[in-house]
């Protein structure tokens, strides 16, 4: 069994951190496979200088029987190829304008969700009153000094967002950006209309976006940053797994369309189908080529002025030092990407009484912020997170995947505090800065200082909108219990 970065929840949906299909990609005959390309060059502020020329990347492609279906080689030096010919990534290996190529997961078919499980128990008539979770982040109280604006723009990327529930509604607009949008996850069941980010293939991305940004309207719930425009980036297919070329696509578009903040609630998946692994080695050249292709959109996002926030993941692993399900140490040049990604901010998970929760993940120079996600039961909206679910409805869960948006929600607000208008008519503010406010302002919860499981502290938007940097320590929090492992 996968223990997984999403949320803990009896769905088989969210198996995994969510069949990732490349846009435009050939659907062409069964033997057609799908490759990530990692291209030699150099990483520059505005883009990707490649060792080669694009010309002689093309030729190379076409000559090893390879058509290139996705081209972010002026971004971050990756192209995504279709080729039915089984030897395309050793043969783009041995060239000299190739740092790793390898074969990613591509259609095969599956069913949109596993028979047998049940879906979580949509609250008909939920209250703010429920949302212990914004209490406990202070944002009710943030909101009367800042409630986001809508030039700064949050990139959900996860399984799309049902951009017609009420909740995203004051009056007859909408806070979700369906135009903006994009659709990395072009094909496969349960993907609703193809092509459009605005709707969800399961509920998770709904779910996320509802805790970021659902409005002050008088309807249901209110999300950490109610005013600013959410664009759905959907990355992660009905079964639950986001693979590598969608994930690749997804971040390298945020950076492309400069978004201020991107969330990210989940890890990526592997080549095999629903054979997915948390950790990616170096060591492994299929993984290695992930974590590359990764790493160059995240840094290509960061300069192009994005705040990358995400999930550590609900294994309950010290990634510091983590272990395999025999609980033999796993090697430390494995990494949980992207949260353990550098430019990362990585979120574990706190419960009500702000413990950590039983599932998540945690470890010294990991953790980067403490956030709720919830530590009961599905269902338990005492315990566990409520927020949006596609259909109008609403549900409690819990996971990093909670834990996550609260802090991207946050970092929105401190944009729309501190930010300035953008020549693109955005609102900015450097992706270090955001950082650094989030980090200073949070408050200490269990050993004094910075420590292995809640990282610099619990998030707090009143403090983070405030700028406050004073010292706060809750006492009333609970120590963790890995601190005498």
């Amino acid at each position: 069994m996968h223990r997984r970065t999403r949320a803990v929840v009896a769905l088989a949906v969210l198996a995994a951190a969510l069949a990732a299909f490349v846009p435009g990609a050939a659907t062409g005959g069964a033997a057609a496979k799908t490759y990530l390309v990692v291209l030699a060059g150099e990483q520059t502020e505005t883009g990707f200088a490649l060792a080669g020329t694009t010309a002689a990347v093309s030729a190379l492609v076409a000559s090893a029987g390879g058509t290139i279906t996705n081209d972010m080689s002026a971004q971050i030096g990756v192209v995504v190829v279709r080729s039915a010919n089984a030897s395309f990534d050793e043969l783009l290996r041995a060239s000299s304008l190739v740092v790793d190529a390898a074969e990613d997961w591509s259609w095969q078919g599956v069913p949109a969700s596993e028979p047998g499980t049940p879906a979580p128990e949509p609250v008909n008539d939920p209250l703010e009153a429920l949302q212990w979770d914004m209490r406990q982040i202070s944002a009710p109280q943030a909101h009367a000094v800042q409630g986001g604006r809508p030039e700064v723009q949050v990139g959900v990327l996860d399984t799309g967002i049902d951009g017609r529930h009420l909740d995203f509604f004051k009056g007859l607009q909408s806070n979700v950006d369906c135009a903006n949008g994009r659709d990395s996850v072009a094909a496969g069941p349960g993907v609703g209309v193809p092509l459009d980010p605005c709707t969800d293939n399961n509920f998770h991305g709904t779910h996320v976006a509802g805790t970021i940004g659902a409005r002050a309207n008088g309807i249901g719930i209110v999300g950490v940053a109610p005013n600013v425009t959410l664009v759905p980036v959907k990355v992660c297919d009905a079964s639950g797994h986001c693979y590598a070329s969608s994930v690749v696509d997804g971040i390298t578009y945020s950076g492309d369309k400069k978004f201020e903040v991107i969330n990210m609630s989940f890890y990526v998946d592997d080549n095999e189908l629903l054979g997915s692994t948390e950790f990616k080695c170096s060591s492994d050249p299929v993984q290695r080529t992930f974590r590359h292709a990764v790493e160059r959109a995240i840094q290509y996002a960061r300069n192009q002025g994005v705040t990358p926030v995400a999930a550590l993941g609900n294994s309950d692993q010290d990634l510091a030092h983590p272990v395999d399900d025999d609980g033999q140490p796993i090697s430390n040049e494995c990494e949980v990407v992207p949260a353990e990604t550098q430019g990362v901010i990585g979120t574990m998970a706190l419960g009500s009484r702000s413990e950590k929760a039983g599932y998540s993940n945690y470890g010294v120079g990991m953790t980067d912020v403490a956030a709720p996600g919830g530590n009961g039961t599905t269902g338990d909206c005492r315990t566990t997170i409520l927020s949006t679910m596609p259909g109008n409805a609403y549900a409690c869960i819990q996971g990093t995947s909670m834990a996550s948006p609260h802090a991207a929600g946050v970092a929105a607000l401190i944009v729309s505090q501190f930010g300035k208008p953008g020549s693109d008519g955005d609102w900015k503010l450097p992706p270090q800065t955001v950082e650094n406010i989030l980090q200073s302002t949070t408050v200490d919860i269990g050993l004094p200082g910075y420590d292995e499981c809640f990282g610099n502290g619990r998030i707090d938007a009143l403090r983070a909108v405030r700028h406050d940097t004073s010292r706060a320590y809750d006492a009333t929090a609970p120590y963790c219990a890995e601190y005498a492992e």
